[in-house]
């Protein structure tokens, strides 16, 4: 994956559902099928940053990241647009 790539989430930690037991503020795989912009190289977790078209938050999903609607994703979980 390079900078500056669209890309869509097609997985999440390569599952397309969470667990049953998985803490709302935690489904990622909500964000299935959304698409963003990668805007960082793999980092040292082997992932790499995705500013998603969408409003994570409308979500209720933590995001901690200095780049607002961005998450480390792995490139496994991500098509090229």
């Amino acid at each position: 994956m390079e900078v500056g790539e669209k890309v869509r989430l097609v997985t999440f930690n390569g599952e397309v559902k969470c667990s049953d037991d998985c803490d709302p503020k935690e489904n990622y795989w909500c964000l299935i099928n959304s698409t963003g912009e990668v805007v960082s190289s793999i980092n040292g977790r082997g992932r790499v940053m995705v500013t998603f078209d969408i409003d994570v938050s409308v979500h209720g999903l933590h995001c901690h990241n200095e780049i607002p609607n961005s998450l480390y994703i792995l490139p496994s979980d991500l098509i090229r647009l």
